[in-house]
């Protein structure tokens, strides 16, 4: 007996021992993994935050090569070479030619503002023959005679036309700071000579972002860091030696620790044109220093509660069988029900006869969210989704996430139509607030459809499906709530019909056209601009409006072919008027997707180098809505845009749910006054105020205001005492045809002439 008493106590020292080491080693499993996880997110952080630094970059490199291409087209140039005379003669009889040479340098600040300290003319033996600082001409005297020992003399000549060249950073020496160079050859009448203009190495300095995250610009070559978001921008570099291990055995794109950095990096290497090998780095304090970072009491008394609640679930079959049901019924990322039990439920409260309403929601452009931001935060933004639609539905109500990805419904037993679009609604304003998503704002458009038994259906089924098709119908009208219409039911075949002969329409003039409505100055009553908006004259369907084409292209990658037959058409126009001497600016309106876009900065100012229009007289119009879709990705494209002369404009202000902060970092020029609130002024004092406050923040910020939808006097008189500065609306004139436009411009005109 004493033995096997002996066993059975060695046993059971044995089995503690075991327990307790299969503890420690869960314990120190629970660290690591949470170590991993939080090492992992800010990997995903740095990452995001790269792609969008270095795409800044290639798009300060494409704008500077595109500026250079138009300016080497310049007239100005190639007539100074074909004036007679030598250039020594030409240099000291100054006068007209060379004005018009200095004002094309000049003109480059415009082009590229904030960023052109010094530009220069110089002839194939290396003599200046004109150079611009700061704006400034410099006298005939203070022209350099030897620019053939510059580094970028004969690396641009070797080129030949056609073909800009880009130096490697160094000090001006006439501004005398930090700076890359580009310079492309001009030739005509036997002469060759270079425009060079000189871009500062501070402007491609990038923001710090949240999370200690700092993004640098690293000599490829040295180990220097050239920009750095944290230190002053000078061309030996500032002396930060963390990112030199790059220089040995960086690669062409990573993520590493140097020192106490975590570093996402990519190369951007030399070219034949292009003297720059860089590295785009972005950084931010590593994670923790050893594994002990995520060993903690927290993670103990974590582990030890999963360890509970696995042995209580182990032993209670109750507990099990629930969780079985539970998983056969609901949704497992946000733990709503799921299609199953929603169709059950509904069947429940339509029995007997009872009336019910069921609404479907959708999240616009949630796709662009996981695109962007990464599974992982588009998950985050569904679960954050499905909270605010449980908590703001009303009690004894049923939400459920029915779909894959983004689709929700909404339960509402004994409700009549009046009181489901009411919840809709209410549901929606919920969505609409801005998101925070860890360290990112995230805005979000919704659409709902809703359907109601017993007008609409009096099954499950026959509701759902319902309540399905009137979602499509908000979608394809842009508009928030719809209700389920018979006449529109089944229009899926019509809306893929529709898809197929707008995608034939695009590049025909026989269908599509551009009509112009002008925008007149309060002030002086001359015309200040047109906006572009589009027409589709179908050979079958007649009119077709946009409000029923435009939201179907943009559900498809076919707006992007879209807007590029739109702005063509809209930019030759602009060079029309301009070159008959009345140089009209002409707004064009975006998508979300031209703004996500990487390759649209290139696209444009590559259509204004073919045409030769200059950039100010493009206008491009964004709603808030589009703009706050995805802001740091967006403000990328909008602040390379704006560079290049650009004009932007915020339109229909005041409808959308963009967050101000967003918006006054926003790279526009003039602010847009949605016409239902100008309309409406004259009978409502809120719609007044809410005016009169749009003005006075647009004035504010620096902005012009255009007020849309003036229809008579009285509004152009109130808006005029409001300091309002731009009008557009039918008390004008309608959109028209670009014939007719030139018609009334030319009859304004001389009106203005009689008044006079």
């Amino acid at each position: 007996m004493i033995g096997w008493s002996a066993v059975i106590r060695h046993a059971r020292a044995a089995a503690f021992l075991t327990g307790l080491l299969v503890l420690v080693f869960s314990v120190f499993s629970s660290a690591l993994a949470a170590r991993d996880k939080q090492v992992a997110t800010q990997d995903h952080a740095l990452d995001l935050t790269l792609g969008q630094q270095v795409a800044a970059v290639r798009n300060y490199f494409e704008q500077s090569r595109a500026i250079a291409e138009v300016l080497a087209d310049s007239p100005v140039f190639i007539d100074f070479f074909q004036a007679p005379g030598t250039t020594a003669e030409k240099i000291a009889a100054g006068g007209p030619l060379l004005q018009r040479v200095q004002d094309a340098l000049a003109y480059l600040e415009q082009l590229y503002p904030g960023r052109v300290g010094e530009a220069c003319f110089v002839d194939g033996d290396g003599r200046q023959i004109a150079r611009v600082v700061d704006g400034l001409p410099t006298t005939a005297a203070g022209l350099r005679q030897y620019e053939s020992k510059t580094p970028y003399f004969n690396p641009t000549l070797n080129l030949g036309p056609e073909r800009v060249y880009q130096t490697q950073a160094y000090e001006s020496p006439d501004t005398h700071n930090a700076v890359i160079s580009n310079s492309i050859v001009v030739t005509a009448n036997g002469h060759t000579g270079i425009v060079h203009f000189e871009i500062a190495l501070d402007s491609f300095r990038m923001p710090a972002t949240s999370g200690g995250r700092a993004a640098s610009i690293i000599d490829a070559g040295t180990g220097n860091v050239l920009v750095d978001s944290r230190a002053e921008t000078t061309a030996g570099g500032n002396g930060d030696r963390t990112f030199a291990p790059l220089a040995v055995h960086g690669g062409l794109a990573g993520m590493t620790t140097l020192a106490d950095r975590r570093v996402a990096f990519q190369r951007l290497p030399a070219t034949l044109n292009n003297a720059n090998d860089w590295y785009v780095a972005v950084s931010a304090p590593v994670y923790g220093l050893g594994w002990t970072r995520g060993f903690s009491v927290g993670s103990l008394a974590l582990l030890l509660g999963a360890l509970v609640t696995i042995l209580i679930s182990g032993l209670s079959w109750r507990s099990h069988s629930r969780s079985v049901r539970r998983a056969a019924t609901h949704d497992p990322l946000t733990g709503l029900p799921n299609r199953a039990l929603f169709t059950e439920r509904t069947q429940a409260a339509l029995r007997g006869g009872r009336p019910a309403a069921a609404l479907i929601v959708n999240l616009r452009g949630f796709r662009n969210v996981n695109d962007v931001l990464g599974h992982r935060h588009g998950d985050l933004l569904l679960k954050e989704v499905a909270r605010r639609l449980a908590e703001a539905a009303p009690a004894g109500a049923t939400v459920a996430r029915i779909g894959g990805a983004d689709d929700f419904a909404v339960l509402l037993p004994g409700a009549d139509l009046a009181q489901a679009r009411a919840t809709a609604e209410t549901l929606l304003a919920e969505l609409h607030r801005t998101f925070l998503i860890e360290d990112f704002h995230v805005d979000v458009e919704a659409n709902a459809g809703l359907a109601a038994a017993p007008e609409h259906g009096a099954d499950a089924q026959t509701l759902l499906r319902h309540a399905d098709a009137a979602l499509h119908l908000a979608k394809e009208q842009a508009s928030g709530v719809q209700q389920y219409d018979p006449a529109h039911d089944g229009n899926t075949a019509s809306r893929l019909e529709l898809l197929g002969d707008l995608r034939r329409a695009i590049g025909t003039d026989d269908q599509l056209s551009l009509h112009y409505q002008p925008k007149v100055s309060l002030a002086t009553g001359r015309v200040t601009g047109a906006e572009a908006l589009i027409r589709w004259q179908h050979p079958q369907r007649g009119r077709v409006f946009p409000d029923v084409f435009i939201p179907t292209a943009e559900s498809t990658s076919l707006i992007h072919p879209l807007t590029s037959h739109v702005l063509e058409l809209a930019v030759r126009q602009a060079k029309i008027w301009a070159q008959r001497g009345t140089p009209i600016p002409v707004a064009v309106n975006l998508s979300t997707r031209c703004l996500l876009d990487p390759g649209f900065t290139a696209q444009v100012f590559g259509l204004l180098y073919r045409t030769g229009l200059p950039a100010h007289l493009l206008k491009l119009e964004i709603t808030e809505s589009v703009a706050m879709a995805d802001p740091d990705r967006a403000l990328t494209v909008l602040r390379a845009l704006h560079d290049g002369g650009i004009s932007l404009s915020i339109d229909d202000f005041g409808t959308g749910h963009s967050s101000m902060t967003y918006l006054q970092h926003l790279p526009v020029d003039e602010l847009k006054i949605d016409k239902s609130f100008v309309q409406a002024m004259a009978n409502s004092h809120g719609d007044a105020v809410l005016v009169r406050t749009a003005i006075t923040l647009a004035h504010n910020l620096g902005l012009s205001v255009v007020a849309e939808g003036v229809e008579d006097e009285a509004a152009v008189a109130a808006l005029r005492e409001l300091g309002c500065d731009v009008a557009q609306g039918y008390h004008y004139a309608r959109p028209m045809p670009a014939a007719d436009f030139d018609e009334w411009f030319t009859a304004h005109a001389a009106g203005m002439s009689v008044d006079a």
